[in-house]
């Protein structure tokens, strides 16, 4: 038997990872979440139920037979950690100083009752540039027996998210997920997981995750914000609409543009990265989940930012994607405290201070001021 902590049990931990990892019989899992709902509904139910849209048809599965524990509350949440072979840290960017101060404190534990099994740890994230801040994040003000330990028995690996998974909220029960293309993970891993499905070792992660954040989650993120400026709650409402299908036709074609003159890869590995094969049914995809922190998805190395940025940079036209960005500024979703943060922002500093603080460019750079024209045009609109 091996372990596999997933810490974050939200929707992508829960129907992708979780449902992943129960299809693999040698493998047991503990989820750990710091929200009190998601673990003591996991608790209470001891299953939960995933939509699996596959290619050839659309599972149901009940996965069960997992353990769950509240970090910091419950004590066994240590146990898993200090005999586990695989950490999948499924969280968003903000939380991994917090998640890193979590676990640094029991490989301290770990180090002393367990210090011969290794460790890998997998970081689930769209936010590229990572694995050094959070390297240097747990090796920070280590003692050099602990330090010596570290070094030698845990590996921290980047991976590329190829799968959407939904559900009404983070602690639902009812998930549904694509298992159409699988997770990339940076080699090498300190364990086999040739067993599990889904999960695939690949070279040259860092350039692949640009490509892939830029050229499929910047369309997905203009699908949002397009969708919610003409009140679409579904994404695939969208998509069904000529001109909005259209729309995010031309942000990907340029987008794509960019990246073929940035980066040394062909069409055909571009098509093997970025090209999902179609599942069956469409699983509906909800602009909420999709266009969630437009802070982050808006900032100046992000899908939309940077792949402006990039086609700049190369002379390859850029304005459809000038107008996502102008799509996500508009973003008023009373629900996502970040949007809100960013209504607030552009009410009290003005658009163009809002496009220099969120977007990152100058006052003088010309997708400043692209950008903001595009925002008055589609704001008065």
């Amino acid at each position: 038997m091996a372990n596999a902590v997933i810490l974050g049990a939200g929707r992508l931990g829960k129907g992708f990872l979780g449902e992943t990892l129960a299809n693999a019989p040698r493998w047991h899992t503990t989820f750990l979440d710091k929200d009190a709902g998601v673990i003591r509904k996991l608790k209470e139910t001891g299953s939960y139920h995933v939509q699996v849209y596959r290619k050839e048809c659309i599972e149901e599965h009940e996965v069960s037979g997992y353990e769950a524990y509240e970090t910091l509350l419950e004590p066994q949440d240590c146990h898993a950690i200090v005999y586990a072979d695989l950490l999948f840290l499924s969280i968003y960017p903000q939380d991994f100083p917090e998640a890193i101060a979590y676990v640094k404190e029991i490989f301290k534990m770990r180090a002393k009752t367990n210090p011969n099994q290794k460790l890998s740890m997998l970081c689930l994230t769209n936010k590229n540039g990572m694995i050094p801040m959070i390297q240097d994040a747990f090796v920070k003000d280590m003692n050099e027996e602990l330090l010596s330990w570290f070094m030698h028995q845990v590996v921290i690996r980047d991976t590329i998210i190829r799968r959407s998974t939904d559900a009404d909220d983070h602690r639902s029960l009812n998930i549904r997920s694509t298992a159409v293309l699988s997770l990339l993970i940076q080699p090498p891993l300190t364990i086999d997981i040739a067993d599990i499905e889904w999960l695939e070792l690949c070279d040259d992660i860092a350039m692949l995750k640009d490509i892939k954040v830029f050229l499929v989650n910047g369309p997905h993120a203009a699908s949002a914000y397009l969708g919610w400026y003409r009140g679409y709650t579904i994404i695939n409402e969208l998509l069904e609409d000529e001109d909005g299908a259209a729309f995010i036709q031309e942000v990907t074609k340029e987008i794509r543009a960019g990246i073929l003159q940035q980066y040394s890869i062909s069409e055909e590995q571009l098509d093997k990265l970025s090209v999902f094969p179609k599942a069956k049914g469409d699983m509906p995809d909800t602009v909420y989940r999709v266009g969630k922190d437009p802070l982050r998805k808006l900032s100046y190395d992000d899908r939309l930012c940077g792949s402006a940025r990039m086609c700049k940079a190369h002379h390859l036209p850029y304005e459809y994607i000038v107008q996502a960005i102008a799509y996500g500024l508009l973003y008023d979703e009373k629900t996502d405290e970040a949007a809100m943060q960013m209504q607030i922002l552009i009410q009290e500093k003005g658009i163009i201070e809002a496009v220099h603080q969120i977007c990152g460019f100058s006052y003088q750079d010309d997708l400043l001021k692209e950008i903001c024209s595009w925002y008055v045009r589609l704001k008065n609109k």
